[in-house]
């Protein structure tokens, strides 16, 4: 890309991140962050800060990707879990039980208009915040935040490993479909009982897990024993292995940044590193074992206590691209059907469903109603394969997701979603992560 188009998107990117930029305070401290969407997106979301962190970053501005993280870096609770929205703006929280501001928040009784709102919610998002971390301190060399950041890392993936793995083989599991980012993808149908060709119910069956958790008081262990619905997600997983990567290196980095530092200090950044190395490894020995199909060359997300395999061909079934250990036998099946133009090898890759699926919905529209991740594009996921491609030696195709998605920023701006077909915009414009295509190779 020519210097200067580059630097216009940057300009953008930054005047976006500006735009959508608010502040809150919270006991005494006021703290900075971007919405995704002021009209669509209002409150603070996990993997979105992540992502807007990692272009603050490559834009230079050190100080306010730090400030992207800190909100959550407050809200970790004791245990180590971080919630997936902060509702900093208390007046734009809904009153319903209808309303997701209840159905993924703790307080059966929330809803009631004496009672006190949610400040945040009890469902997570893909694991993202060691590479937003580890991005910082590679760019910034800042030791001091690198000592503040380790301890929320560690508590939180920590937590990860134990309370959100039920069957102890490694893998974590998502409590309803939208901790995974990916709402209303194909991928969740199965399991809800949505069926082509007009996929009824749609619009309500995925709130009926969240119901039941809300029945349930969000305990974890009486979810995971009662509830037919947790899932051990794919995308969530391979996100899950490079943080826990990141992680590991950024204990390392810790563990010889000073010499002088306390022998104990140095023995607990140790601890981590080797903690976060092994359990890595052995999510990505259990997510090949478990999820991967040979047969189609894919990998399937794992449904309930019975782990049911969803066999929908999804963005989501590519994701342990990014993984740089993943077997070189599976990449290449994985990138066998990456490239093929009857699945994901798009005029303006990469789309979030396979062409050939019969879910497969360019515009995000279903019987008439917006079902987002179920054919459109989006630039987080061209950004996390882009680069798992390039660190598998495919320079080539990491260049040409980079330049389609370039093209379409260009020319229809920062938006939520594209038809992988046409090119035009199908989701909230003016969206945060889009950003990220100044972050693509």
């Amino acid at each position: 890309m020519e210097p200067q188009h580059y630097r216009e998107l940057s300009e953008g990117a930054k005047a976006l991140l500006e735009a959508n930029t608010e502040t809150a305070e919270w006991r005494g401290r006021r703290y900075r962050f971007s919405v995704p969407s002021l009209a669509a997106y209002p409150f603070q979301w996990f993997w979105d800060s992540c992502f807007h962190a990692i272009v603050w970053t490559r834009l230079g501005e050190i100080e306010r990707a730090k400030d992207e993280l800190r909100g959550f870096f407050v809200f970790q609770e004791p245990s180590g879990f971080i919630p997936h929205v902060i509702f900093w703006n208390q007046k734009r929280v809904r009153r319903s039980p209808f309303s997701w501001h209840y159905l993924e928040s703790r307080g059966r009784l929330s809803f009631l208009p004496w009672t006190k709102k949610p400040l945040a919610t009890a469902h997570i998002q893909p694991p993202l915040l060691a590479q937003a971390v580890e991005r910082i301190v590679l760019a910034s060399g800042d030791e001091r935040f690198l000592n503040e950041a380790l301890p929320v890392l560690e508590r939180y993936y920590r937590w990860l490993s134990s309370g959100r793995d039920p069957d102890h083989d490694g893998l974590i599991s998502i409590i309803a479909q939208y901790e995974s980012g990916l709402d209303f993808s194909p991928a969740y149908d199965a399991a809800l009982g949505v069926r082509p060709p007009r996929f009824r119910g749609l619009g309500v069956k995925p709130r009926i897990p969240e119901g039941l958790n809300v029945l349930l008081g969000q305990h974890l262990p009486t979810i995971f024993r009662l509830s037919p619905w947790h899932i051990e997600d794919v995308l969530v997983n391979s996100i899950y292995i490079q943080g826990l990567q990141a992680l590991g290196r950024l204990a390392r980095r810790l563990e010889h940044a000073n010499v002088s530092r306390e022998t104990s200090q140095r023995g607990h950044a140790t601890a981590v590193a080797e903690w976060a190395e092994a359990q890595a490894a052995r999510v990505l020995r259990t997510l090949v074992a478990k999820c991967f199909d040979a047969s189609a060359g894919l990998f399937w997300n794992l449904t309930g206590a019975q782990e049911r395999q969803s066999k929908v061909k999804t963005i989501i079934s590519l994701t342990p691209l990014i993984v740089p250990d993943l077997p070189r036998p599976i990449v290449e099946q994985l990138v066998a059907h990456l490239v093929d133009p009857k699945e994901f090898w798009t005029r303006y890759p990469l789309p979030s469903v396979a062409i050939n699926e019969s879910s497969f919905t360019p515009d995000n529209r279903v019987c008439g109603h917006r079902r987002i991740w179920r054919g459109p594009l989006s630039m987080n996921t061209n950004w996390f394969l882009a680069h798992g491609l390039r660190q598998h030696g495919y320079t080539d195709l990491a260049d040409h997701i980079g330049q389609t998605s370039r093209e379409l920023v260009v020319q229809h701006g920062f938006n939520e979603f594209f038809d992988p077909h046409t090119g035009v915009p199908v989701g909230a414009n003016r969206f945060g992560w889009a950003t990220l295509v100044i972050d693509l190779p």
